[in-house]
């Protein structure tokens, strides 16, 4: 990753966090006990959470006592991360890597891929990475995987498509379009400082899949999907035609 890139990173994985401290705390509590319910969470369960930003799920579970890793790009994000289970002295790890390359991590009962940051990369690396994943998923282990639902696309673009929000001290334009030929969304952002600057990131481009596809991807993976809800959120959201968001939960 850049420098341009860990900047955008740190803008809106660190900063904008803090500015939207309350609403992002509340939200995690509420998908971590999503979590603890349908995966049924034990202490001795070893947990991995891929690509993992921030850390706000790792944190989470890992002040209830659980063993997790996670991994992440962003050396940004590494280091408060890393601060964090330190000065909390935390049962967690963070490491610093590419979430394509997974060849010395160990085995895990749970993998997590949340906030649809499974979507970046090709159709066939998407492939190999979940085929890769599984290698590090015991027998019976699981994977959740929390993606944006393309069937309800308009639906959830009417937040996304175009609007300023404050980051810091400065606002950030974001502008977003859906391209239904690719299956893509594509999104620019340009940050405007208070003193009049401006930085404009270099664009992000996610694949939406629909649940037939990944189920197809987790099949040929070697995993199967037993269940998909729409939201990660208790009490259990039914996964239907409203949904924005589908999370698949799939056992080796």
């Amino acid at each position: 990753m850049d420098e341009q890139r860990m900047w955008w990173e740190e803008l809106f994985q660190i900063h904008e966090f803090a500015t939207y401290a309350d609403v992002a705390a509340s939200l995690t509590n509420n998908e971590v006990d999503f979590l603890e319910t349908v995966l049924n969470l034990t202490p001795d369960m070893r947990i991995l959470d891929l690509a993992c930003g921030n850390g706000r799920h790792l944190l989470g579970l890992a002040r209830r006592g659980y063993h997790i890793d996670g991994v992440e790009l962003a050396t940004p994000l590494v280091e408060q991360l890393s601060a964090h289970i330190t000065a909390e002295q935390l049962p967690a790890r963070v490491i610093a890597g590419d979430m394509r390359q997974l060849d010395d991590l160990g085995m895990y009962d749970v993998v997590l891929i949340m906030n649809s940051s499974l979507g970046f990369f090709s159709d066939r690396e998407h492939q190999q990475l979940l085929n890769d994943l599984a290698d590090h998923l015991v027998p019976q282990g699981r994977l959740v995987l929390q993606c944006i639902n393309p069937y309800q696309i308009s639906s959830y673009m009417q937040h996304y498509r175009r609007g300023w929000h404050q980051v810091g001290p400065g606002y950030v334009l974001r502008e977003s379009h859906f391209n239904p030929i690719t299956g893509t969304i594509e999104t620019a952002y340009r940050y405007i400082e208070p003193n009049g600057g401006e930085a404009v990131h270099p664009g992000e481009r996610i694949r939406l899949y629909t649940f037939p596809e990944w189920q197809q991807h987790l099949q040929r993976a070697g995993l199967r999907v037993q269940a998909v809800f729409g939201d990660a959120v208790l009490p259990i959201v039914a996964f239907d035609e409203t949904s924005q968001w589908q999370i698949l939960m799939a056992m080796k």
